[in-house]
């Protein structure tokens, strides 16, 4: 059985809904597939290269306004550059 589920990356300035489908695995409870992995990878990547055009075609993206005039970070929530998926 599958279960629909929104993911939500952050990169810098822009936040992006990725819609995903997480799959029963029994008592463990729900599990990502690798397609759904990949495609959070692509859109993280797009966000990054400033490629919002990219992202869209696989997520709901929305550009962040912080409040009170700080500046936004690099990376989303102060994360390290991750690696793409090998397979």
């Amino acid at each position: 059985m599958t279960h629909r589920s929104v993911q939500l990356i952050r990169e810098g300035e822009h936040l992006a809904e990725v819609p995903v489908e997480l799959e029963d695995v029994g008592e463990w409870g729900a599990s990502m597939g690798y397609a759904e992995i990949a495609k959070l990878d692509r859109v993280r990547r797009a966000l990054r290269a400033g490629n919002i055009r990219g992202a869209l075609e696989e997520a709901k993206v929305f550009r962040l306004v912080p409040e009170g005039g700080d500046e936004v970070p690099v990376l989303g929530f102060g994360e390290d550059p991750q690696k793409p998926i090998e397979r």
